[in-house]
């Protein structure tokens, strides 16, 4: 690829058009930074992201291994020429580094080469330059290389051990930087009302906490559903971790997935869309909309990265005619649970230009629209199943056989939902539904039903306390255990 063909022009549809948003300046830039940490499998959980806010400057700096000296004028100056794999890096596109141009007078980036001895490199944009010359005349007939030589200033080690100011910044975290004596700073320097703006939003660190590829809280661990939380951010022996997370802070404040125990429904469930992975939480009486839990709706990520929310993930259903309803109402559905969904075959799915959702180019990204339609659908038959059962007790219009009906639809829509083998629930008695009244099948079935569900809990009980291991005889051993444990109960 001959860099010179690649016009000036790109750098403006770059700036405000794939990075229209002032949020995509901690996507990019941490997604640089994630993918640097990462490359040190020797020291890679003593590494961290530090991001900051002073004087109106924001920065961003990592203790990962920076870029390799040879290459680091090239990475700063080409466009679209990054080393990054596709499979196992974020920001593979290599034009992450520009979303700052748009927000601020001057971009700078450091490369901190040798941090004990002060050797770095750094390479500043300035921005407001930038500006002039875009609508100069002169701008159409230049190369993005040669656009870069005028508005960019590319200093070396020996030029850059003169700019005290410099380590004075990173010095900040001496101790963290002492640990690879290498890493990696971007500084926006004087940034503008807009970034000015969104950063002292009251949600901001939440916003922060949604976007970022961080840990979830310490509670969620210890609760009923720990081991699943464990599951999704510990490697497997495929390697793949769908919730990859690194300890980033902001004004030295953790920053971590917004999500609390209390925050949890009834049930959460793991599931599984071939292509990806992850988790949602439900009620078994009612999914309907809780204005007071943040964690609500359908969040899809991507290397643990936001990639986009339900508005944008049914638009996109609906654009490929895949909901069975209409779309406001499979997003009051949606919005009625919770759930998590990380991409982790990454070489089939990926994200696309703006990142804000899968780029659909062939058969595995329709498929796996599919199977995310499967699901929102099937939020939605759940929801209206429920709601016809306990809108049909509630006003008692309905026959106990009907209403029995309507209630194992429910069950089953429930049971279906969660695609796991557990009892679900929708806060009914014996008497709610008029046992008494029911015909003799009626009867039996529901008899069926209860000791079904009180057996299936005995059985589970049975099979966590097994220490030993046969199969011969298996069945009658379950009968004694019962027998012993009723009699100590």
């Amino acid at each position: 690829m001959n860099d010179y063909n690649v016009g000036a022009g790109i750098l403006n549809i770059i700036t405000e058009s794939l990075y229209d948003n002032p949020i995509v300046v901690f996507r990019e830039y941490v997604q640089n930074s994630i993918d640097s940490i990462f490359k040190n499998e020797l020291n890679r959980d003593k590494c961290e992201i530090k991001i900051w806010l002073n004087d109106n400057n924001l920065f961003f700096l990592d203790n990962g291994t920076g870029i390799e000296s040879n290459k680091f004028e090239d990475e700063m100056v080409k466009i679209g020429a990054s080393s990054k794999k596709k499979q196992r890096n974020m920001g593979y596109k290599g034009i992450g580094r520009l979303s700052g141009v748009p927000y601020c007078k001057k971009l700078i980036f450091t490369n901190i080469i040798d941090y004990a001895n002060k050797v770095v490199q750094t390479y500043t944009i300035d921005t407001l330059k930038y500006e002039k010359i875009k609508n100069d005349e002169t701008y159409a007939t230049l190369s993005f290389v040669e656009l870069m030589k005028i508005i960019g200033q590319y200093c070396d080690e020996s030029e850059s051990v003169n700019s005290p100011d410099l380590f004075s910044v990173i010095q900040k975290y001496d101790e963290l930087m002492r640990i690879n004596n290498s890493g990696f700073l971007v500084i926006l320097n004087d940034i503008t009302m807009v970034l000015n703006n969104t950063i002292y939003n009251d949600d901001f660190l939440q916003q922060l906490g949604w976007l970022l590829p961080v840990n979830f809280f310490d509670n969620l661990y210890k609760s009923k559903a720990g081991e699943l939380f464990d599951e999704i951010t510990t490697e497997d022996d495929s390697k793949i971790i769908p919730a990859r997370y690194c300890s980033i802070y902001y004004n030295d404040h953790p920053v971590l997935r917004p999500i609390k125990e209390e925050m949890l429904r009834d049930y959460v469930c793991k599931c599984d869309f071939k292509y990806a992975v992850g988790f949602h939480t439900f009620n078994g009486d009612k999914i309907a909309i809780d204005k007071n839990n943040i964690f609500s709706g359908i969040r899809i990520y991507i290397d643990n990265m936001l990639l986009c929310d339900e508005n944008e993930l049914l638009q996109s259903l609906e654009n490929y005619g895949l909901l069975e309803h209409t779309t406001n109402g499979q997003l009051q559905s949606v919005r009625g649970i919770a759930a998590m969904i990380y991409i982790t075959d990454k070489v089939s799915i990926s994200a696309n230009a703006r990142r804000t959702f899968i780029e659909v180019t062939d058969n595995n990204s329709i498929e796996f629209l599919k199977l995310l339609a499967e699901f929102v659908n099937r939020i939605y038959d759940t929801r209206y199943a429920l709601s016809n059962y306990v809108s049909a007790k509630n006003k008692q219009q309905v026959g106990e056989e009907k209403l029995s009906k309507l209630r194992v639809n429910a069950l089953e829509n429930l049971r279906n939902l969660a695609k796991e083998n557990i009892e679900l629930t929708i806060g009914d008695s014996d008497a709610e539904i008029g046992f008494d009244n029911m015909s003799i099948t009626e009867k039996k079935r529901f008899i069926k039903n209860k000791i079904s569900v009180q057996l299936d809990c005995k059985l589970k009980e049975y099979i966590k306390q097994l220490s030993t291991f046969e199969l011969e005889d298996a069945y009658e051993r379950f009968l004694e255990w019962i027998e012993v444990t009723d009699r100590t109960d």
